[in-house]
């Protein structure tokens, strides 16, 4: 466990214009631009668990590899959130990937009791790409 969290820190470290916090099972990285989207990556139980945005799309990993893997294709550039809102209450949260020059859905969150009759907003979030050389 240990490991996987000293590896993010480790990389994170790399690139001073992400802001991060670190605490017993947890780290947080906020979002590094404006109109990008913040990460958590979680372990809990012997499982890693990475939320994207406000916390509504994530995704289970038996692997910290598969999850730190996971979490620097999140500033490929390559990647985008599109939470979907009825009021404050999340509705769903959709993970979507360039394919192509257009935009694909690869997995979505989504919660049933949500007030439904209340006005509807979408807020797409995209990570700047931070993997290219400088």
């Amino acid at each position: 466990m240990t490991d996987t969290f000293s590896t993010l820190t480790e990389k994170l470290a790399r690139h001073p214009e992400l802001q991060w916090e670190a605490g017993d099972g947890f780290v947080r990285v906020n979002a590094p631009v404006s109109g990008g989207f913040a990460l958590e990556l979680q372990h809990q139980g012997g499982e890693w668990t990475v939320f994207l945005g406000s916390g509504g799309w994530h995704q289970h990993f038996d692997d910290g590899a598969d999850a730190l893997e996971f979490i620097a294709w999140c500033y490929s550039g390559n990647v985008r959130v599109r939470e979907v809102w009825r009021g404050t209450s999340l509705q769903k949260s959709v993970l979507e990937t360039q394919v192509d020059g257009a935009w694909r859905q690869t997995s979505h969150t989504g919660y049933f009791l949500v007030p439904f009759w209340r006005k509807k907003t979408e807020v797409i979030m995209q990570n700047p790409d931070l993997l290219a050389p400088a």
